[in-house]
């Protein structure tokens, strides 16, 4: 999170990385974080999210939006909103909504 803090610039892959590790992290025999390490992790997270926030207004790549609003409903608890967000772009998303 420092170093991308520090890198200056609204980079989606932060965002999609932990969007990525943590919207799959509940799924299957996936390994729980261990005790140690929870707190800090859970923290950064919730760190990133924030910093999202102020990101999100300076940035209009559709790419950096989406991964940062993932992030964001992850660690709200919307978990399936996070993953849509994520997996799939808009015609996608358009095309599923189109079958309804």
């Amino acid at each position: 999170m420092s170093i991308h803090r520090k890198h200056g610039v609204v980079d989606w892959n932060t965002y999609a990385i932990v969007a990525c590790i943590e919207s799959t992290r509940t799924k299957g025999e996936n390994p729980k974080v261990p005790e140690w390490f929870e707190k800090d992790y859970f923290r950064s997270i919730q760190e990133l999210a924030q910093l999202g926030i102020s990101e999100i207004s300076r940035t209009d790549e559709r790419e950096a939006v989406r991964a940062i609003l993932s992030v964001g409903t992850i660690v709200k608890g919307l978990r399936t909103y996070g993953r849509f967000l994520l997996e799939y772009e808009e015609a996608e998303l358009l095309d599923m909504e189109s079958r309804l």
